[in-house]
């Protein structure tokens, strides 16, 4: 990397998931989904370069192949730990990194700009993104992750379950506040703040809800969230998939995914 840097990139990318395996190699629009998510980052404005960091020969072989720039790190139990170490392959460091999730593959990239230029204006607030949540049974989902915000568009708290929650439950159209979005998996870390979170122990809320952002705000980090128009599919699961290929007009690659492994067998 040469010269100075301001805002990095990097997208922590491992081969298996929990709910979807090795869905960052599975094909959308025609080609996996790790290089949607890092054409994505690309074409954002305000930032100096993307890398994929990964322990992972199959990820980084496919990185190459579609160009992108690859940090080997070891093996690491969140994606947080995992652009810890990528960053310190970086020389000279940059001010701030962009964590970007591996299945965000149809985010706009104006919201990427919009992380990287909040990084600009201050170094005292780690930055994420929230868009409104589409409805009801969404807020419901366990696997939506929901934000709480006070006045000023920080982060009280996020959960997994269904919060705010009305007093009656006739009244429970909590979902409908304004002051709770569906969150988006990305995060801006001034480098210090980084550094400053990966030293912290997990806290107890983060083992109950299984959400590390909740050890910033025990610790007194603040996050700040910028609020999209609307979330796009995050693919964690094979129900997300079909939904994001349905998105791009790929509807058929489960249909050839399938004919594949016919062949082959």
């Amino acid at each position: 990397m040469e010269g100075g840097c301001r805002v990095a990139v990097i997208i922590p990318a491992r081969l298996e998931s929990r709910r979807l395996p090795r869905k960052l190699l599975l094909p959308l629009g025609g080609r996996p989904v790790l290089a949607c998510t890092h054409a994505r980052a690309a074409a954002a404005t305000g930032i100096c370069g993307v890398w994929v960091a990964t322990d992972s020969d199959e990820i980084e072989q496919a990185a190459r192949a579609f160009g992108a720039q690859v940090l080997r790190t070891g093996v690491h139990s969140s994606g947080s730990d995992r652009v810890g170490a990528a960053l310190e392959c970086l020389q000279p460091t940059p001010d701030a990194v962009i964590n970007l999730q591996g299945d965000e593959a149809l985010l706009d990239p104006a919201a990427i700009s919009r992380v990287a230029a909040a990084l600009g204006d201050s170094d005292e607030a780690v930055v994420t993104c929230g868009a409104p949540l589409p409805s009801e049974e969404a807020w419901r989902a366990r696997e939506v992750v929901k934000v709480v915000l006070r006045g000023d568009d920080r982060a009280l708290y996020f959960s997994r379950a269904p919060i705010p929650g009305a007093a009656r439950a006739a009244d429970d159209a909590g979902w409908q506040s304004r002051w709770v979005l569906q969150h988006v998996g990305i995060y801006g870390y001034p480098v210090r703040l980084l550094r400053r979170f990966l030293r912290l122990p997990a806290t107890p809320l983060e083992r109950i809800e299984s959400l590390e952002q909740l050890r910033m705000l025990e610790a007194g980090i603040p996050l700040r969230v910028i609020r999209l128009a609307h979330a796009t599919v995050a693919i964690d699961t094979s129900a997300d998939l079909r939904r994001a290929r349905a998105a791009v007009g790929d509807a058929g690659a489960q249909d050839r995914e399938t004919e594949g492994r016919a062949d082959r067998e």
